[in-house]
């Protein structure tokens, strides 16, 4: 069975199938029990006790401990055995190339990851707000923790910034309930939102139930979630911006379905590369509506790395596309000139979803958080931003007639969500580079 990866277009994942993290201990090795077990402990704190196991893994193929966005968002709570086990590599001989290993010069590296093994160095946050937020919500954040009681609980938090080999990425990798964060504050289709996550700690009490009321705008889009352990407080609209005039007399495109017609290909813009567009919410949306072709179709179409400030002002002599993909709120937010429209797509504008989950042992100590995204501040805030808030008290502001669309729960229950995207990645990317004769 393929596993449920979402980290594929992240540079984790290499090589064949994967063998599972119970695969890195061997039947039979010289390292000691308790050098195996020690591998169960999340990789910042590993790397801590070994600043040598960093190069050791590096020349195994392990990019990810160089790289600064794991170390800080993910490494704290993927153990050492888990991420053995997406490359392949086996615990016993792991630790005694170590063992074999020089002392790593320098400093010794001290990471901050609040774990104890015991579980009582209080709890831990992983969170991950899209650009708009993020100034806000610090804001917000450190405002609650100032009202709050001396001796209230905080927790550790951890942020990631958008990078490859977040826990994002790596969530649907998770095989313990210690390397599930105590608070997911999480933005997009990502890992946390995977059948195998959901399969392995959506069970049992691990996570909390949340509320799943939604005001009456949103109540048709199938927000709410059926096992009741993720909240989904806002979604991050996608939307079309289109230039008439640099149409060529074209007809503007109405719907995202209009975009695989040919009359456009090389008028649309794609931020970022195409190595990454698979994790697009429109890419997973043309896949599943309309097959794989399509999706080679659109990569045949698109022009990637067109930041949308470009579509809005381009630079002189420049000859950006005419049309761009992007969130509701860059579309508004970013300087326009000349005759540049916002296209509300008529099957609806793609969402990507904002969300919390929390355990049910921290439920009651991260209360006043737990409670401040999901409750009126924060959505005031997203709703600020053009980021429509689920909150029961606070109607999303749409234009008139607008609608959502959210990928469904019955289809990421259905799916895996990791080879949904890795397969629309590696379509939309063969065709986008076979286009330009690489």
């Amino acid at each position: 069975m393929e596993k449920d990866r979402v980290s594929s277009s992240h540079g984790i994942a290499k090589g064949p199938a994967l063998c599972p993290p119970e695969a890195s201990s061997p039947s039979a090795s010289s390292v000691s029990p308790a050098a195996l077990i020690s591998l169960r402990r999340p990789v910042s704190r590993f790397l801590a006790d070994h600043p040598a196991a960093r190069e050791v893994l590096a020349a195994r193929g392990v990019s990810a401990v160089t790289d600064a966005e794991f170390l800080a968002s993910a490494a704290p709570f993927l153990a050492m055995e888990t991420l053995l086990g997406l490359h392949g590599l086996d615990g016993g001989q792991f630790l005694e190339a170590l063992e074999a290993a020089q002392p790593a010069p320098g400093m010794r590296p001290l990471f901050c990851d609040g774990w104890s093994a015991d579980g009582g160095a209080g709890p831990r946050m992983f969170l991950s707000l899209p650009c708009p937020l993020k100034a806000p919500m610090g804001i917000a954040l450190e405002n609650l923790k100032a009202g709050l009681a001396p001796d209230a609980v905080w927790p550790r938090i951890f942020m990631d910034s958008c990078g490859k080999h977040t826990l994002n990425d790596l969530a649907s990798d998770l095989t313990r309930p210690g390397e599930v964060p105590d608070l997911i504050v999480s933005a997009g289709l990502n890992g946390f939102l995977s059948k195998s996550f959901r399969d392995r700690f959506a069970v049992g009490d691990l996570l909390s139930p949340l509320p799943q009321s939604m005001p009456p705008a949103l109540a048709g889009v199938g927000l709410a979630d059926p096992r009741g352990i993720c909240r989904i407080y806002a979604v991050n609209p996608l939307v079309m911006v289109v230039v008439p005039s640099r149409l060529g007399g074209l007809p503007v495109p109405r719907s995202f379905s209009d975009l695989l017609d040919p009359v456009y290909a090389d008028r649309i813009g794609l931020c970022g590369p195409p190595e990454t567009a698979g994790d697009s919410t429109l890419l997973l949306h043309i896949r599943l509506t309309h097959g794989p072709e399509a999706v080679s179709a659109l990569g045949r179409a698109m022009v990637c790395d067109t930041h949308p400030s470009q579509i809005f002002r381009p630079a002189p002599g420049a000859n950006p596309p005419p049309i761009g993909v992007m969130p509701y709120f860059f579309a508004n937010a970013a300087p326009r000139q000349g005759d540049v429209e916002i296209i509300w797509p008529s099957e609806g504008a793609l969402v990507s979803p904002l969300f919390v989950m929390v355990k049910q042992s921290a439920r009651k100590a991260l209360a006043p958080l737990v409670d401040c995204f999901l409750g009126p501040e924060t959505a005031t805030i997203a709703g600020g931003a053009l980021i429509p808030p689920t909150y029961p008290g606070v109607s999303p502001e749409l234009p008139e007639g607008a609608s959502l669309r959210f990928i469904g729960w019955d289809v990421l229950e259905a799916h895996g969500l990791g080879p949904l995207i890795a397969e629309a990645g590696a379509l939309f990317a063969k065709a986008y580079y076979a286009k330009m004769g690489k």
